[in-house]
């Protein structure tokens, strides 16, 4: 049976859902450490801080992916979490930082164990309280509009469709980074609520052109049988109880380049503030090169994954992140930055475009939202650890100690991908009959 055509245009729409979660988080990642510096001086402090989200994150996104494999509604699977999950987030993105404490309060002196001395303001608890909302309706969406797309794309057709997608992730966030910093110099309060409008429109663009369908026989028959599918524990305890640890390394090896990309998004500001002697909106302008060169490369990466093997395009990505960050440690001119910056966002492309859909042709169909809540698990523990850790290193060292640690964890990640054994495209017939089956039954793009 001859393999149908990659839907472009169909992929772009449900990459709008996707495109919400970057813009937001990057815009989250770059200002929100300076928020709270207005109130704790401990770098470390703030780092635990910025995991609150994240502990959110790990603990409902993991089970809002596996329910959603088990949802049976009129409106879907998927989009129910999604249609609930955008306004909620968008609301309450708008209004963060009108709490992000310009005139922060009394301050107070504390001592904490292997920290020291921190001072911390009064006042902080408004704006800790509407980041960990906005974190609760972020990880109420965002496994079930990831799980969209392979949902609705054959096997050997993923990693070109996650090019798409992290494609208008990408486009997301360079909207953030270089629109968001004029726009932070206009008012703060400004790329929060244009990101919010957006949002919302992106939520109608879903809607409009998303239908999930009800298949014909779902009825109480097969509401109970979805009841009874595995969930998300299940799921977890057999990666670690299967001979071939395919899973288990992928799912390290995602937790560990994490660890290192995010330890920078967090900390780039603070570190070119610190270290480079810029003002917080170029110093979040120069990881602009970033996003701009993962959206260029995004689809070319999708192609290479599915021409050259994903294990080894994520491989050759790996090689090329760590080469460039030992470079950039050495670097203090902006322009040769902003280069090397581009390579770093070529890197991530070949890693992120094709980590996940290892993920995926390791789950079967019914378990697709499941093993994306996994990914997100990992992903999201990352970000727990990351800025702490850290934070902790760069207060006991140096704030110059951000890229070799970044280095180090790369470096484990390699490691973990040598043990991945499986993962590559399924270009089996009988395999691509089911996925046309499933897909016909259960989605109907306009």
């Amino acid at each position: 049976m001859k393999t149908e055509r990659l839907n472009y245009g169909k992929t772009f729409i449900i990459g709008f859902g996707f495109f919400t979660t970057a813009i937001t988080w990057s815009l989250y990642n770059s200002y929100v450490p300076i928020f709270l510096k207005r109130f704790i001086s401990s770098s470390m402090i703030i780092g635990t801080v910025m995991t609150l989200d994240n502990w959110a994150a790990i603990l409902i996104q993991p089970w809002i992916g596996s329910l959603s494999d088990r949802t049976r509604t009129k409106l879907g699977r998927r989009m129910p979490y999604i249609a609930v999950g955008i306004p909620l987030a968008a609301l309450l993105f708008a209004i963060l930082p009108y709490f992000s404490g310009k005139e922060p309060g009394r301050v107070v002196d504390i001592v904490i164990p292997l920290v020291g001395n921190v001072s911390i303001a009064s006042g902080m608890i408004p704006l800790l309280t509407i980041i960990m909302l906005f974190n609760i309706a972020m990880a109420i969406y965002r496994a079930p509009v990831v799980a969209l797309m392979p949902d609705v794309t054959p096997s050997v057709h993923r990693s070109k469709a996650n090019g798409v997608i992290n494609l208008m992730g990408g486009i997301g966030s360079i909207i953030a980074y270089f629109a968001g910093s004029y726009m932070y110099d206009i008012g703060v309060p400004v790329p929060f609520v244009v990101t919010a409008v957006i949002m919302i429109l992106a939520l109608v663009v879903l809607l409009l052109f998303i239908h999930e369908k009800l298949p014909e026989r779902e009825t109480a028959e097969l509401n109970e049988k979805a009841s009874e599918e595995p969930g998300i524990i299940k799921s977890f305890s057999d990666i670690f109880k299967e001979e071939e640890k395919s899973a288990l390394f992928i799912l390290l090896a995602i937790l560990f380049w994490f660890i290192g990309f995010n330890s920078i998004e967090t900390w780039f500001t603070t570190y070119g503030v610190d270290v480079l002697k810029v003002k917080e909106s170029m110093a979040s302008r120069m990881l602009t090169s970033v996003p701009l060169f993962f959206v260029l490369f995004a689809i070319p990466a999708g192609f290479i994954g599915t021409r050259f093997g994903r294990k080894n395009t994520i491989i050759s990505g790996i090689i090329l992140f760590v080469a460039d960050l030992a470079v950039i440690n050495f670097t203090r001119t902006s322009v040769v930055l902003y280069i090397l910056f581009a390579f770093a966002g070529i890197a991530w492309a070949l890693i992120n475009v094709n980590s996940i859909t290892i993920v995926w042709e390791l789950a079967s169909a019914k378990k697709i939202g499941t093993y994306t809540g996994l990914y997100y698990f990992f992903s999201s523990l990352a970000q727990i650890i990351a800025p702490p850790l850290a934070g902790l290193f760069m207060d006991r060292i140096s704030m110059a100690i951000l890229f070799p640690f970044a280095i180090i964890f790369f470096a484990l990640a390699f490691i973990m991908m040598l043990g991945v054994k499986r993962g590559e495209a399924v270009l089996d017939d009988e395999e691509e009959k089911i996925k046309k089956k499933f897909i016909d039954e259960h989605i109907d793009l306009d």
